[in-house]
């Protein structure tokens, strides 16, 4: 086990299938088409590099998404020797033991970001209560590292991982209902998590990635923005502001120099914030 493969590992439980129906062999990974970029730029160089092969990713019509499928016999069998099952892995899927094992932080945080990466995500909600100024009642500013699993053996083996780095995170379930499966729930929240993950672990999928940066220049994140949106706003193409219908008056702007303070906060405790 190595970093890349760990991250390997972490994206094919979270966006990963292997096939072996009698017919064909096939690892297949794939995620919405909105992640292309991710693909193109992060994934397909790496699964080159772990299994020196070469990749053509493409569009899937048939199910709208973009992402590969690999026929070579000695990845597939390799990937199913580390325990990932062949067909339907929603209720089986679980940490790989070499993984779950190794007391390597490069490996943990590798498997855990290409997890988060793939089935995890990154919001912001609005604060609450009487303390907070309406600028923040308005705003989503508070940020949510989250991560939802059918899977009971790939939800506690994560809580283990994420135990051995020392985060902060909540569990819980939600009970299923006539037509789905019971769903276990991570969450890492808070200001200081945040910036902790990009410290430590990071984000490679630009989407969720995207997302800290808006939030760290202006303070807060507009939900369900669109890829291409979130690029206009970094691009200065638009104001956040625009996606509320409420006007906010913040001449002060109390936002984003909280965002700044905790941010320095971090860095005075000798840890890095990437550039923009």
């Amino acid at each position: 086990m190595n970093p890349d493969l760990a991250e390997v590992c972490g994206i094919h439980a979270g966006d990963g299938y292997l096939r072996n129906d009698g017919r064909r062999r096939e690892l297949d990974i794939s995620g919405g088409f909105e992640e292309k970029d991710y693909y193109d730029n992060h994934i397909v160089p790496l699964f080159e590099r772990v299994f020196n092969i070469k990749i053509k990713p493409r569009f899937f019509s048939h199910r709208n998404t973009y992402g590969f499928v690999i026929r070579d016999k000695s990845a597939i069998e390799f990937m199913h020797s580390l325990g990932f099952p062949y067909g339907k892995k929603t209720l089986t899927v679980s940490v790989p033991e070499q993984v779950l094992q190794s007391r390597d932080l490069d490996i943990i945080y590798r498997f855990i970001r290409g997890m988060f990466d793939t089935d995890g995500s990154l919001s912001f909600r609005k604060r609450g209560g009487s303390g907070y100024s309406k600028s923040y009642l308005k705003r989503h500013t508070y940020p949510i590292i989250s991560l939802g699993v059918c899977s009971k053996n790939l939800w506690e083996g994560t809580c283990r991982l994420l135990m051995k780095t020392g985060f902060q995170f909540t569990v819980s379930y939600q009970q299923p209902n006539d037509n789905n499966h019971q769903k276990y729930k991570i969450e890492l929240r808070g200001d200081a998590n945040v910036i902790n993950w990009i410290n430590l672990i990071d984000f490679k999928n630009p989407i969720k990635f995207n997302r800290f940066l808006i939030w760290k220049k202006f303070g807060f994140m507009p939900p369900e923005l669109t890829y291409k949106q979130q690029n206009k706003i970094l691009g200065g193409g638009i104001n956040p502001n625009a996606y509320y219908p409420d006007k906010l008056s913040d001449k002060e702007n109390i936002i984003p120099t909280l965002v700044k303070k905790r941010l320095k906060v971090i860095q005075n405790l000798e840890s890095f914030i990437p550039k923009d």
